[in-house]
């Protein structure tokens, strides 16, 4: 993939004839099927809020341009509502799970799935966005790790890989706490 392939991918909402394609890329990037599941019971649980693509605008061999659906899928993002224990109020959401298919990865496409995601959570009135994952991959992105706002989850196996984003100036100031995950994530170990 050039450098520059990352512009031949176009963002976009899932439909339903992805999700075994969205299945086996997740597969493709975990050990096991945790992940792969999770995706399938967030969304059965109508749980998630945002299920976004990235998917080929043009065939790389021919140049053609294929429409929705017919571009190969590289990656996917889900996201999920989250809630700070003691503030129901406060609106965070959860970025898991994130896979782009190992021979994609480095070359900006799970980058572009996570903007557009933290967008979209924006316009869903969310003031704060965590994942857990590779921090080094996550503070390129201006997420801080979680601990800086006192936020901790029972995910959070490797210091700092929990990390937090504000969507509004200081919404997790002086708040602190458990960052609860719906029950579909400790249901699968994850």
């Amino acid at each position: 993939m050039t450098a520059n392939a990352v512009d031949n991918l176009r963002i976009r909402e899932e439909r339903l004839i992805d999700h075994e394609r969205i299945y086996r890329i997740h597969e493709s990037v975990f050990a096991g099927h945790r992940e792969a599941r999770l995706g399938d019971r967030l969304r059965r649980g109508n749980l998630a809020q945002i299920s976004l693509v990235a998917e080929r605008v043009t065939d790389p061999e021919t140049g053609r341009h294929l429409s929705e659906g017919e571009g190969g899928l590289l990656g996917h993002v889900m996201v999920s509502r989250v809630e700070l224990s003691g503030y129901p109020d406060r609106v965070l959401m959860a970025l898991a799970p994130l896979a782009v298919l190992p021979q994609y990865q480095r070359h900006g496409i799970g980058k572009r799935l996570v903007i557009s995601a933290v967008k979209r959570c924006r316009l869903l009135g969310a003031g704060a966005v965590v994942a857990a994952g590779h921090a080094d991959f996550y503070t390129h992105l201006g997420f801080h790790p979680a601990c800086h706002y006192g936020l901790y989850c029972h995910h959070d196996d490797v210091p700092g890989s929990f990390v937090a984003f504000e969507l509004l100036p200081d919404y997790l100031e002086g708040l602190g706490g458990e960052v609860q995950f719906p029950d579909t994530f400790s249901e699968l170990g994850i």
